[in-house]
């Protein structure tokens, strides 16, 4: 019976690294999941986000450390998820 309760989300955790495999991108870490979760549900629908306006928040509703964030931004522009515009000191990014 408790196996029923989770055959669902068992199966979306299969569907989720096939589609991170297809897109080549990894699994992505608790933090760049939190990361990219909250730019996206700030974005308002615009692809360009100034990090600077978001307040960035954990799974477990505590804030994410600034140099926890920095890493997971640099990690999703490598993966090609998210991508910097203007220079190194920039803090505008796009959702591609």
């Amino acid at each position: 019976m408790l196996f029923q309760k989770y055959v669902k989300f068992i199966q979306f955790i299969e569907i989720f690294d096939q589609m991170s495999k297809d897109l080549d991108i990894g699994r992505l870490t608790n933090h760049e999941k939190d990361t990219l979760l909250s730019l996206y549900r700030n974005s308002k629908d615009e692809k360009r986000i100034d990090v600077r306006s978001i307040n960035f928040i954990s799974y477990n509703g505590t804030a994410i450390p600034r140099s926890t964030l920095y890493k997971a931004l640099k990690s999703l522009c490598d993966k090609n998820i998210i991508k910097r515009l203007g220079s190194q000191r920039s803090s505008i990014y796009e959702l591609k």
